[in-house]
This record gives C-alpha cells, structure tokens and sequence, in this order.
C-alpha cells in the first residue's frame, strides 16, 4: 500500500467519530433548550452546527468514494455518511415544511376578529412575540392556509365551550384559564423537544368556535400553530359525531 493510500486511510478514520459527534448533538441542542441549559438561539445555532457539519462531510465522502479508495477507507467513510444521515433528514423536513419561506407565527380561525388573551399576557412577558394580529399577518395566512376557518356547529355556547375543554385538555395542553360566561379558554402547548411554549386561545359562542395559536419565540412556525388548529378542529368534529 502507498504512502498516500495509507494517509487517506489514516484521515478517513477521523471522520466517522467527527460524523457521530454531529450527530450526537442533535438532541443535546433541543435537550439543553428545554431544561433551561442554554436560549434557545443557542440550541438552534447547535442544530445548524450539526446539519452544516454533516451535509459537509456527505459531499467530502462522496467526492472521496468517486477516487475509489482502499477498502478500510471506504468502510469509513461509508459509517460516517450513516452517522451524518439524521442531520440531513431534518433539514430536508425543514424545506419541506418551510411554507415557501413566509414567516408567520400567529394563525388564527378569524382573521377578521380573532380571539384576543387575556390571562396568558402575563406569562408571555414582554420578550414574546406581539400579540396584536396585523392585517399583514391575516393576508400571510390567507395565503398559506385559506382552508382555516372557524368551526361551525348547531350547540349552544355551553356545550361547544364543555367540548372544546375537553378536547383542549385530551391534546395535552396546559389550561391556563377557562370562563364558561364569556366562553373563552385560554391554553399552553409546550413543543417535545424543544419545550417551546405556545399559547392558544379558544373562543367559544352559539353555533361557532374559533381558536388561535401564537408561538412566543421565533419568526416561523415551519406550520406548527397551523397544524395545532388544524388537529383541534379535526378532533372536535370527531368528538361531536359520537
């Protein structure tokens, strides 16, 4: 074996354990966010840190394996590409779910009217996100989900304010505020990872719900808050069919 041939050996072993190093992070970085180790910029910085590092190890390993290595090598740059793979299937989760990079972090059922809060205002404190719904914010969401709309049902304010509790409640959401008299409810969803905390109002009447969903920290959703109405929704039509 060649003098170069054995430090390209050499060098291709010192990338699976960088590889797995990445990949590792991954969770450290979400982990850390959420039991208050570190902000959470520091937590997305990591994140970025682990799918920059890993799509550059990709492109390294496959211009190598064009040059045909020796077998040890190959197998090593073979695991690190395996090691790397996480990393590069959430940035692609990411694209995918990027709404064609709109921002938009509060999404509501009425984007004329949409519920206001009252008692998570506080909690919210002032370095969360605004809660005063802008006309640019409604057109944002006109484009990208024209399907949100409010809930429309033939039961009293009472019994769509009994089930939208229980069905607030079965999502796991944290109630923070419930009034049956004004029908409001008044709810925190903390995200898994994360524990990105965002904040939903429900707004219960005669005949019609409405809900929306705020996140408190960052400019995107990547569809999040969307999706939580969405689910809602789904789940309470479900409920009143039994």
């Amino acid at each position: 074996m060649s003098q170069s041939e054995t430090a390209a050996s050499s060098l291709a072993k010192r990338i699976p354990p960088i590889a797995l190093a990445l990949l590792v992070i991954l969770p450290l970085s979400a982990l850390g966010t959420r039991f208050g180790l570190w902000p959470y910029t520091v937590g997305i910085l990591l994140i970025a840190i682990s799918m920059a590092g890993s799509l550059l190890i990709q492109i390294v390993n496959a211009l190598w394996l064009m040059r045909k290595p020796p077998l040890a090598t190959k197998r090593c740059l073979r695991r690190a590409s395996l090691y790397a793979l996480p990393p590069l299937a959430i940035v692609a989760t990411v694209l995918q779910n990027s709404t064609s990079g709109i921002v938009l972090h509060d999404v509501t059922t009425d984007t004329q009217n949409p519920p206001q809060f009252s008692a998570l205002l506080e909690q919210r404190g002032t370095d969360s996100n605004p809660t005063i719904y802008s006309a640019e914010k409604a057109n944002k969401q006109q484009e990208l989900y024209p399907q949100l709309g409010s809930l429309k049902n033939s039961f009293s304010q009472q019994e769509n304010f009994d089930q939208a509790l229980k069905i607030a409640t079965a999502m796991g959401w944290e109630i923070a505020a419930s009034d049956a008299q004004s029908g409001i409810i008044e709810a925190v969803d903390t995200t898994f990872w994360f524990g990105f905390k965002d904040d939903i109002v429900i707004r219960c009447k005669a005949l019609k719900i409405d809900l929306r969903s705020v996140s408190r920290v960052g400019e995107s959703d990547l569809g999040a808050n969307a999706k939580r109405i969405q689910s809602f929704l789904d789940n309470f039509k479900k409920a009143s069919k039994h």
